[in-house]
């Protein structure tokens, strides 16, 4: 039920315009609540052994992962349009709370079905946390000014990203797994209690919508098969197997539904317009490449310290560290370029053209031959990625309405998710045929097993063959791994292609909702 002070804000038709120094807090709680989100997605990594070991299920393991995954990003382009009905303050509480009992849920779990179905229940939440978050920065800072922020954000991503997996360690290996899922109710308490004092100031709707919800439930049925197949893509070990494509085939024909269905509604809750929308729909292309291109190597660059150059996981983990400080890097120096400049077009562009140079570059050199050079490209890579994704961001949230604002944010959030799952399962299926093409040429392939490119990428070769052969077929890992940053250049060269689609538009001065 509205309190007083929501009533107030909805009687009011020109709320007070936020202060400077309330941008703040509320950038405080934003981010603590995309850390919360993001954390969990990464979290439970490596805490699945533990969890399996107190539990059982261990053949239900994946699904520990893949439930918050699948359901956090289905349910992201319904929140959207939920906030641009109810407001961007109402749901984003109603995520956090949401989020945390789910944690609960998650914590006191004694079989691995239940801990799964609390899973299911948290991604509904964190889905929620990661879209409304982007769409209240959308409201509050003026697209001119947004790139700073977006940087801040990008940030919040990479270090939860990169911290998700040494904390669920610490907790399975110090406390218990459990902790994985206790450390969000204090977290969620803060992101909560600012969150709900500092959004008051956010316009709220002035009339009754009516909500879609077949359409709502046409989105779940669209996306969640979609992400299902998805995921069981390297776990099938190709695409023509009836466990990916039965999933991405109904997935596909809800999707044809739901469109039918949103073109028929009034008020739809994924408005069709948006992709009469030059710039959202090619937009979200430009956007989707690169952020398929960046989750897979984020997967692929320490598989190949660890697969071709046979390096610890930890040593292969401390690899990341370069590509993910160089996003925060280039997103912090886009950012404050695009605030001072106002234009936000050329930074994808020329950071395309160079992220592709580097990925050609890398497939020619190889990395783990020189510290310098590995460190300084995979740097210098990974500020590419900064200035593609966040100055994309900008440009698309510019050129949607504002009544689209909330629909709009979010159905980007929902294609970047997708761009991840649907690139860690191209690439993965990519290197393992290029390895098993490679293989079958060289004498002696029959002791990787049936499938050669999955023998080849967990057997050492140095222990089944004598050196030449181990040679050879080292050199076939290395050949495959080349050809993934090749691909990884072909892709960014498309998401240039289509930046320059996309004519350059004055960034606006004024944010939305304010």
């Amino acid at each position: 039920m509205p309190d007083d002070r929501d009533l107030a804000e909805n009687a009011s038709p020109k709320p007070p315009r936020l202060e400077p120094k309330n941008i703040a807090p509320i950038m405080f709680g934003l981010m603590l609540a995309l850390f919360l989100a993001n954390l969990d997605q990464t979290i439970v990594a490596t805490c699945l052994s533990a969890m399996a070991h107190d539990l059982g299920g261990w053949e239900l393991l994946p699904w520990v992962i893949s439930a918050y995954l699948v359901t956090s990003t289905a349910t992201s382009p319904i929140y959207g349009r939920l906030s641009d009905l109810f407001g961007r303050r109402r749901v984003l509480l109603a995520s956090i709370s949401v989020f945390v009992v789910a944690s609960v849920f998650c914590a006191l779990a004694n079989t691995m079905p239940l801990l799964i179905a609390a899973r299911v229940l948290q991604g509904v939440g964190g889905g929620g946390l990661r879209s409304i978050t982007q769409v209240v920065i959308a409201d509050i800072i003026p697209p001119r000014n947004r790139g700073r922020y977006q940087g801040y954000m990008s940030t919040t991503f990479l270090v939860s990203t990169t911290l998700g997996p040494v904390l669920g360690g610490y907790f399975a290996e110090h406390w218990s797994w459990q902790w994985a899922f206790w450390i969000n109710l204090p977290l969620g308490g803060i992101a909560f209690v600012v969150i709900d004092r500092q959004l008051r100031k956010l316009a709220l709707p002035t009339r009754r919508h009516k909500i879609d919800w077949l359409g709502a439930i046409l989105i779940l049925a669209s996306a969640v098969p979609l992400m299902i197949g998805l995921s069981r893509v390297e776990q099938a070990g190709g695409w023509a197997h009836a466990a990916v494509l039965v999933p991405i085939l109904i997935g596909v024909v809800a999707t044809v539904i739901l469109v039918l269905h949103e073109l028929r509604v009034s008020e739809p809750m994924l408005p069709m317009r948006l992709f009469a929308n030059k710039v959202f729909t090619i937009g979200n292309i430009a956007l989707f490449a690169p952020s398929m291109v960046m989750t897979a190597l984020i997967i692929m660059i320490p598989l190949y310290y660890q697969i071709v150059l046979r390096r610890t996981a930890e040593d292969a983990g401390l690899q990341l560290i370069a590509l993910t400080g160089g996003m925060a890097i280039g997103s912090f120096i886009v950012g404050s370029a695009i605030s001072r400049l106002g234009r936000a077009r050329i930074f994808p562009i020329v950071g395309g053209i160079i992220g592709a140079s580097l990925c050609l570059l890398i497939a020619r050199e190889g990395l783990g031959h020189s510290v310098w050079f590995d460190v300084l490209c995979t740097t210098a890579l990974g500020a590419t990625f900064g200035s593609q994704i966040n100055p994309m961001l900008v440009i698309v949230q510019n050129g949607l309405e504002i009544r689209d604002i909330g629909a709009g944010v979010s159905g980007m959030t929902f294609f970047r998710s997708l761009a991840g799952a649907f690139g860690v399962a191209l690439f993965s299926t990519f290197l393992i045929g290029r390895l098993s093409a490679g293989a079958v040429l060289l004498p002696g392939h029959e002791k990787l097993g049936e499938d050669l490119g999955v023998g080849l990428l967990r057997l050492d070769p140095a222990k089944l063959f004598d050196a030449a052969q181990a040679a050879a077929f080292q050199g076939v890992l290395e050949h495959a791994f080349s050809a993934i940053f090749v691909l990884s250049a072909v892709i960014i060269g498309c998401a240039v292609f289509a930046v320059l689609m996309i004519g350059e538009k004055p960034l606006r001065a004024t944010s939305g909702r304010l």
